[in-house]
């Protein structure tokens, strides 16, 4: 059925929604007769065109882009070669009917033209396809109090691949919003369509995707008085997306529901309500609703309470959760320059035919600074106790979008325990890249816990980078009784030295006392001492720090030694420099040790009025006990050339990739021209 989209040579039969783009070209041609010839109208006391437009501008681009991968060992290699040109002309104005507050708007439009040729082991073939794109921006009325603002867009636009033809996007968007301004109640309408296709340009098509959304949203806000303010929205979403085997369509509606009160003498106390609830159905069906009070009292400068109360419920299909959870808690100012906070809470969750979760606990926290002859000394230092409790259930729990922060090359834990490795999920925290095993991450069980080892260096897009977000699906056998006492000591201190010099110190403790009806569990406990330096001066920044682990899951040490330098060279020219080494050793039941070296440099400077180079290189050198050695390299370099109307941009990509006995090489070529006119 896919290859029905092209013809015997090979290329993609003539879509009937290119048309629309010829069709638009006409009327943007027709708009531009009709202002020259049209009638004049007399407005405010003047003769004008009754619709006119300022002069047309456009611009005339050049793309070329060749790239070459190689994958395998010596003896088994398969190979690419890509090269693509891209032609485009695109021509822009803008104007207005009668008046500029009465009709005003923006147009462009482009035609294009696209050629592929590539060479690898699944296809070797040339290819063609037309680029084509618009955007119309208008707004009726916008000077008055029910202002109106349409749009319409369309863009086609090439992505490069690893050892594959460049995907084809296309992005079609129309919208429409109606603003009343009103002073106590303004009010927005909204309505959106968008749609998105993605397929090869090679005549495979083995890779396609289709999305296409639906949206309104309705919003309100309203001011009662200066110290009281409610807002309310709804938005309907509508969306259907496909791909080869793979076929999801969810309706969902959102309530959203706000109101704050500031009250007292100086209005220096708070109340905030909030009510949400969604409900999607379609592939994935649930509702869940959420209602929350904060109340924030400032009783003296010096000190303030909080209470929070939240009621919560969530349903799926084979899945319900109802939590309760209440806190309060107190700011206490003893110095300027000492601050002490406490909360007290207690929580409990009916999880339905999986039991009950009750938990109650409360943590206290106090922040010191002072400054002194040498410095400004900083210490914190924080308890916390927890008590858990967890009865009558049984069967299968459901953890979705569990969050993380992965930081390289250090492991993920996971929370529940008794988890179903098979039915693990790794996603970015959009949802939208799925992780995959053992490309991005593999997985290990150590007394009864599950770690993901993450790396940055996946094979296959997308990869994960260090310090981002990460979210973990995945589903565990339930306990029918489970007790747990949990609690938790940090302290740090720091001194920060008048001469860019620190000092610190930080002592990190878990003690905890589980027992499960069902399996054994070896409890988390650790203790994580922490002493480092660190220097600060100018653009330059130098940290060594030695942290060990003492714990009932995996006893490590960590050592660490970095360096970044940043500088101007001169006015036109900036550079900077990077370099870090890390040393992790674990010990039983998980023995192994990892070096991880990384080095990294980047330069921009401007030649002259008119030249501009930006270079980058990035290295990383890891040896891994388990899973063995990982070398990387990655080098951009990129010149610019702008003079008057014309663009001219080059640039270079170079990858190479070792990783457990298996090399990645790749290099990007491109450049691009762009004339204004």
């Amino acid at each position: 059925m896919l290859n029905q989209r092209y013809d015997k040579t090979g290329s993609r039969a003539v879509k009937t929604e290119r048309n629309q783009s010829v069709l638009l070209a006409l009327v943007f041609c027709g708009i531009s007769v009709l202002s020259i010839v049209g009638c004049n109208i007399n407005v405010r006391g003047k003769q004008r065109p009754l619709l006119r437009h300022d002069r047309i501008h456009g611009e005339v681009e050049l793309v070329a882009e060749r790239r070459t991968d190689e994958q395998g060992t010596s003896g088994n290699k398969r190979k690419g070669k890509t090269k693509v040109i891209e032609e485009r002309i695109r021509l822009k104005t803008e104007g207005d009917i009668y008046h500029p507050d009465f009709f005003f708007y923006t147009a462009a439009v482009g035609l294009g033209l696209a050629q592929q040729s590539i060479d690898s082991d699944a296809v070797s073939e040339k290819d063609r396809e037309s680029l084509n794109d618009y955007n119309i921006f208008a707004q009726l009325l916008r000077s008055k109090s029910y202002p109106t603002t349409f749009n319409a867009s369309k863009s086609e636009e090439l992505i490069a691949r690893q050892f594959l033809g460049s995907l084809r996007t296309e992005r079609q968007t129309e919208g429409v919003s109606l603003l009343l301004r009103s002073k106590t109640s303004p009010m927005t309408f909204q309505y959106n369509t968008s749609k998105t296709d993605q397929d090869e340009l090679t005549s495979l098509a083995a890779d396609f995707f289709e999305r296409d959304d639906e949206r309104f949203r309705y919003s309100l806000t309203h001011e009662f008085s200066k110290s009281s303010h409610l807002s309310f929205d709804f938005d309907r979403t509508e969306v259907s997306q496909r791909s080869l085997g793979v076929s999801q369509n969810t309706d969902t509606d959102r309530y959203s529901l706000l109101h704050d009160l500031s009250f007292g003498s100086d209005e220096e106390n708070r109340l905030d309500s909030v009510f949400n609830f969604a409900d999607q159905s379609g592939s994935f069906d649930y509702k869940n609703w959420q209602w929350e009070e904060c109340l924030r009292f400032q009783h003296s400068r010096r000190f303030k309470t909080n209470y929070d109360l939240r009621f919560s419920e969530l349903k799926r299909e084979t899945f319900k959760n109802q939590e309760t959870r209440g806190r309060a808690g107190f700011e206490y100012k003893l110095y300027d320059n000492m601050v002490t906070t406490a909360n007290i809470f207690t929580s409990k969750t009916d999880l339905d035919t999986q039991g009950d979760i009750k938990q109650n606990g409360g943590s206290v926290a106090v922040n010191y600074w002072k400054n002194n002859p040498w410095g400004i000394l900083f210490s914190t230092y924080t308890a916390s106790l927890t008590k858990s409790e967890q009865s009558g259930g049984a069967g299968t729990g459901v953890v979705i979008d569990e969050s993380h922060i992965f930081t390289d090359p250090l492991p993920i834990s996971l929370d529940r325990v008794n988890i179903d490795t098979s039915s693990i999920v790794v996603t970015d925290n959009t949802g939208l890249n799925v992780y995959t095993e053992p490309d991005d991450y593999t997985i290990a069980e150590i007394n009864g816990r599950v770690q993901l080892n993450m790396t940055t260096l996946g094979g296959i897009p997308p990869n994960v980078s260090n310090g981002q977000e990460i979210y973990v699906d995945y589903n565990f056998f339930i306990e029918p009784e489970r007790e747990e006492d949990t609690t938790r000591h940090n302290f740090t201190i720091k001194e920060r030295f008048n001469n860019g010099l620190s000092l610190y110190y930080a002592h990190r403790r878990q003690d905890e006392d589980v027992s499960s009806s069902l399996t054994e569990i070896t409890p988390d406990e650790f203790a994580v001492n922490t002493v480092g330096a660190d220097y600060i001066n100018k653009g330059l920044f130098l940290q060594a720090e030695y942290s060990d682990e003492d714990s009932t899951q995996i006893p490590s040490t960590n050592k660490m030694l970095q360096g970044r330098y940043s500088w101007p060279v001169n006015k036109d020219t900036r550079a900077s420099l990077r370099v870090s080494n890390h040393w992790l050793d674990f010990d039983e039941p998980d023995d192994r040790d990892i070096e991880l070296f990384k080095s990294g440099a980047e330069i921009f400077s401007r030649l002259t009025d008119e030249y501009s180079i930006s270079t980058r290189a990035e290295y990383r050198d890891e040896d891994d006990t388990r899973f063995g050695s990982t070398r990387g390299f990655q080098f951009n370099s990129e010149i610019q050339y702008n003079f008057r109307q014309l663009s001219i941009t080059a640039g270079v990509e170079i990858n190479s990739l070792d990783r457990r006995n298996d090399t990645i090489d790749g290099d990007f070529l491109y450049f691009r021209l762009k004339r204004f006119f």
